[in-house]
Order: C-alpha cells, then sequence, then structure tokens
C-alpha cells in the first residue's frame, strides 16, 4: 500500500509538471495509455493520480473522454485572483496584529529554492515555490481554517501561475525577475510596516493581471 500511496504522488507529481510547464496545454485532452507510457507507469496509479489532480481544479472529467486540462476562462482568472487578494488581506491583517518577524524566517530557503530554479530554468520548480512562498505566508498567520481555504483555491491558481512564469519568461527572458519580485514581498513582510506590506502584496498581484491568459488588462 505505501509503494502504490508513493507511485500515486509521484505520478501526480509527474503529470502536473506537465501541466505547469505547458506540455499539456489547457483544453487538451488526456489520454491515459500514452501518458502511463511517457512516465513508465502502470494505469491504477495513474488514474489514481489523474483523481487528485481533478481535486485540485487542474483537470476535470468529460463524459466518455476521460479527463482534459482545465482551460480558464477571463471570469475565472478574476474570481481566482480576487478571492486570492482578499484572503491574504486577511491573512496580512491577522499578522500584523501579532508582529513576529521570526514568523517569515522559513521563506529564506523557499526564496533559495525558487533562486536556483530560475537559475537552471525549471519552470515548474519556480512555480512550486512560488506556491510554497505564498502558502507559508499565510500560514505564518495561524488561522487553520484560513489556511485550508487558500489551499484548496491554490490548486485552481497553479494554471495561472503556470501562465504567468511562461510568459514572464518568454518577454523577459529571466525567471530571475519572478524572485527579485517576491523577495520584495519578503523585505516588505519584516519591515512590519503596514502601509508598505499591503502596498507590495496589492501591486503583486495586479501584476499577474497583466499576465493572465489572453493577456486582457483588468
Amino acid at each position: 500500500m505505501v509503494v502504490q500511496e508513493s507511485l500515486v504522488s509521484l505520478a501526480a507529481a509527474d503529470v502536473r509538471r506537465l501541466i505547469v510547464t505547458g506540455q499539456l496545454a489547457p483544453g487538451s485532452r488526456v489520454s491515459e495509455p500514452p501518458l502511463a507510457e511517457k512516465l513508465q507507469i502502470s494505469r491504477p496509479p495513474l488514474r489514481e493520480a489523474l483523481r487528485i489532480l481533478e481535486s485540485e481544479g487542474l483537470l476535470e472529467q468529460t463524459p466518455r473522454r476521460g479527463y482534459r486540462v482545465v482551460e480558464m476562462s477571463a471570469a475565472d482568472v478574476d474570481e481566482i485572483y480576487s478571492l486570492r487578494h482578499a484572503l491574504e488581506r486577511f491573512a496580512l491583517e491577522l499578522i500584523l496584529a501579532d508582529y513576529d518577524p521570526a514568523r517569515f524566517d522559513p521563506l529564506d530557503e523557499i526564496m533559495k529554492r525558487m533562486r536556483r530554479a530560475a537559475k537552471k530554468r525549471d519552470h515548474a520548480e519556480v512555480i512550486q515555490c512560488n506556491i510554497d512562498f505564498h502558502l507559508a505566508v499565510i500560514g505564518a498567520c495561524g488561522h487553520k481554517r484560513l489556511s485550508a481555504a487558500y489551499r484548496a483555491l491554490m490548486g485552481q491558481m497553479q494554471l495561472c501561475m503556470a501562465a504567468n512564469v511562461l510568459t514572464e519568461a518568454k518577454s523577459a527572458g529571466d525567471l530571475l525577475r519572478g524572485c527579485e519580485r517576491h523577495e520584495r514581498l519578503l523585505e516588505g513582510l519584516r519591515s512590519g510596516d503596514r502601509e508598505l506590506i499591503v502596498k507590495e502584496f496589492s501591486e503583486h498581484g495586479e501584476r499577474d493581471y497583466l499576465n493572465r491568459p489572453g493577456g486582457e488588462r483588468s
């Protein structure tokens, strides 16, 4: 059973990587036989992995055709980012009400990982570090239900983050710019300056809107 769970987790990570790097494009059908062959895994653990990714909001089932990668509309992205903004603002209020800069120490290791991944042009790892960074910030507020709600939203947000990272890499030619933006967030958090912290997080979110799928501005 342990081996089976391990295979499922590895398969889920592999398919997730294919999605966030654009190798499985939004709207594309996920066919089990060729995917199982590509990943060199049997179909039962792969099927369980696909169910996990469906629960994360990365895949959706289609009648008689299995799974396909979720394709988000501009309205979907607006909803995701507006809810993200509301949850982050709530978390920041809780953090500032009982401020302790030591809570942000775990973010240093995440930033080291992000920079290493950016230098290697490992898009999937940059996205994972991005996710880990924001989850750690929310976790610093100590509100378990808020963290759970944010984590659930983060599953769908991976698609938006993937589009942002890929767009940034093509337009700027350098994933390190994303690292610099997150380092500014961390500096703001450690300053304890309420106005600066809110400003940095607000501008960070607005920039994400500019790179959303389709390139529409809000």
